[in-house]
């Protein structure tokens, strides 16, 4: 059980500083987008792309969960990543 704990704690970890990183990403993006027409554009790409990894590395990491989840369920007690 204690396992369990540890895993979902380094997961939360791994989303709480990815999350972070992307918030201060697009907060900078957030300045630059008052200068210049062609900025406003190339900040908005970014942000979509800033995004989508959000979502993807989100997603990842939850698969991740779910996985170490299905092995302990199963009786795995393989030592987790």
């Amino acid at each position: 059980m204690e396992n369990v704990i540890k895993t979902i704690n380094k997961k939360v970890k791994q989303i709480i500083i990815s999350l972070t990183v992307v918030g201060i990403l697009l907060l900078i993006l957030s300045f630059l987008t008052v200068w210049t027409e062609f900025m406003a554009k190339l900040v908005m790409g970014m942000v979509i792309l800033l995004m989508a990894y959000v979502f993807l590395s989100t997603a990842y990491r939850l698969w991740q969960i779910q996985q170490n989840f299905k092995d302990i369920v199963k009786g795995k007690n393989n030592k987790i990543k």
